[in-house]
């Protein structure tokens, strides 16, 4: 699986996440991205898969839903269905073994930008 690809993965797994969690709290997108201090428009895309949110966003999402962010973030590395397995996701793994500062996850979003987006 490509970096591409894996980068779309993530996306998706992660606005399904978003979008099941806020459906059983039975918030509208409105409701939740009020409270997450997001445009509703963005939220939408988020759960569309179409944006992957900074990670302050993902921060105020897990708080709005009443979870911390790894709680959020937990079932994102679960194998789909389908027969796709955790090990798609290697970047996210290694994360979760580091004791990253502030500026390090801001670098560390800078570099990922210019990868996926081609500018920082």
């Amino acid at each position: 699986m490509t970096v591409s690809m894996m980068a779309v993965t993530l996306r998706t797994r992660l606005g399904q996440r978003i979008r099941k969690l806020r459906a059983a709290l039975q918030f509208t997108q409105e409701e939740l991205a009020a409270q997450a201090g997001i445009s509703v428009s963005f939220l939408s895309m988020i759960e569309r898969a179409e944006r992957f949110p900074h990670l302050n966003t993902l921060a105020a999402l897990s708080k709005a839903l009443g979870l911390t962010l790894s709680q959020l973030l937990l079932d994102i590395n679960e194998p789909p269905a389908n027969g796709g397995r955790a090990q798609d996701i290697p970047l996210i793994a290694y994360l979760g073994t580091r004791r990253l500062s502030p500026g390090d996850v801001q670098t560390l979003l800078m570099v990922a930008k210019a990868m996926f987006d081609g500018r920082p």
